[in-house]
């Protein structure tokens, strides 16, 4: 379900507490003891073949930041070149490391919202995996705590015990770590959360499931110019050069995604924070009347956040009854600050890429049965962990081991995504690519009292 006014499902202090508790009962095996401990939680059913859940709790006990090269030998030339010599392999059965980042401390976890976070994700991926019939698999579930060395155990686990898939971890520097371990490996690594260029390269082994932030400029730039001339389209920007590599992207998009010979570029708009909090200035009205339509706000970071939602409400306080159009990065509609009124009264366009459809029956049957085994309503991440498990479990029925690869331009419809894989270049020049990215993305929008996907292109 998704709130207003943001997309973030909103708690009162002793539902909350029952949750935790709650979760720690999802995590079952959390221990303070010096010794790791596996336990099975997920009921045998009748099903033939079975999906096995595993926790596996690393703990402390030893402590190192790096390894040797015998341990783990440096990724060679030769090894990037075996990258691209994949072939399907089918299993009878599949092992599947998946590495949430739980702060695993106390057999209760603390009121961390993010153990809050990852135990919704961990209680989907579970609903999904219980529900499976399809394919026989053995999932081995690590805490990472976060931590570097803690990862350094897991990595020395895996290479005891070698997985044909890993998903996880959160952490920008764990994933370069894992990433490299997949390499090295020939072992398909799904990153289910970040969204980064920097992670690896020349890496067919590693899936980003989060596009990229070039991904849903091409989304915005796409919907905006099949629904409006480029002349009624403005970028808004902050002065000083702030927000030039931005502008400059969302630009350079519009331009390759035309096949004009000469394609007219959008405006651009130096917008001063000073003028937004002046409740004197008229920004907007003077625009308006210049017959601009539409405007692009490309910016995506929390630090971006005050500048975007004043001028959310600047254009709130100036379109009266004109028709005003925004596009917009996810940070707009996860704002706490942008309430009601403004959903409301601007016609706001986001580009995301997972939305669970409150009105569609499979979301709703799914919270239905999400309620009745936890006793909690899903967040967000829990729709997005049963989706990423099933879409594990089909990529590993179809197209084996290496499904991430062999599922290329594929279209796989889920509950609260599509998922379309295809290759990323960070160079456009370059012969082989870096690694792969989901790139599917919609476009919704608030109408009435719930968000809807606008497709329309």
């Amino acid at each position: 379900m998704i709130s207003v006014p943001n997309l973030r499902q909103l708690l009162n202090g002793n539902k909350q507490l029952l949750i935790i508790v709650s979760c720690s009962m999802i995590l079952g095996c959390a221990t303070t003891t010096p010794v790791a401990s596996d336990c099975e939680l997920l009921d045998k059913n009748e099903n033939t073949q079975p999906v096995e859940v595993i926790e596996k709790i690393e703990v402390d006990t030893i402590s190192w930041t790096f390894t040797s090269e015998e341990e783990e030998p440096p990724i060679s030339a030769e090894t990037k070149v075996a990258a691209y010599s994949l072939e399907k392999v089918n299993k009878e059965y599949y092992r599947i490391a998946l590495l949430l980042p739980m702060r695993i401390e106390q057999v209760i976890p603390t009121m961390d919202v993010n153990n809050k976070k990852f135990a919704d994700f961990y209680a989907g991926l579970k609903l999904a995996a219980r529900e499976s019939s399809d394919v026989r698999a053995h999932i081995k579930v690590y805490y990472t705590n976060r931590s570097e060395a803690r990862v350094n155990e897991i990595i020395r686990d895996m290479n005891m015990d070698l997985p044909d898939v890993i998903i996880g971890p959160y952490e920008t520097k764990l994933i370069s770590r894992l990433a490299d371990f997949a390499l090295e490996n020939r072992v398909p690594l799904i990153s289910p959360w970040k969204s980064n260029t920097s992670i690896t390269d020349d890496n067919l082994f590693y899936l980003q499931m989060r596009p990229g932030i070039e991904h849903y400029y091409q989304r915005i730039v796409d919907h905006v110019n099949y629904n409006f001339d480029r002349a009624e389209v403005a970028i808004l920007q902050r002065p000083g050069g702030v927000d030039q590599a931005k502008t400059s992207l969302v630009e350079k998009i519009n331009q390759e995604l035309s096949t004009l010979p000469v394609v007219q570029p959008y405006s651009v708009i130096d917008v001063e924070l000073d003028s937004l909090m002046d409740a004197e200035a008229n920004v907007f009205d003077t625009l308006l009347q210049q017959e601009y339509k539409a405007f692009i706000l490309p910016h995506f970071s929390s630090r971006d956040e005050s500048f975007v939602y004043s001028c959310l409400r600047k254009m709130y306080g100036e379109k009266n009854e004109r028709d005003l159009f925004v596009y917009t990065m996810p940070i707009a509609l996860n704002s706490d600050r942008v309430d009601i009124n403004i959903l409301k009264n601007l016609d706001i366009r986001a580009a995301e890429f997972r939305f669970p459809d409150p009105q569609d029956s499979d979301v709703i049957k799914f919270k239905e049965r999400f309620h009745n085994r936890y006793g909690w309503l899903p967040s967000e991440d829990s729709y997005y962990g049963y989706d990423l498990m099933a879409f594990v479990l089909y990529g590993l029925k179809n197209h084996g081991q290496y499904f991430h690869y062999f599922m290329k331009d594929e279209d796989l419809d889920l509950m609260q995504m599509k998922v379309n894989v295809g290759l990323y270049y960070k160079d456009s020049e370059e012969e082989q690519p870096d690694f792969l990215v989901n790139r599917h993305l919609y476009i919704i929008e608030y109408e009435k009292d719930h968000f809807v996907i606008n497709d329309i292109r």
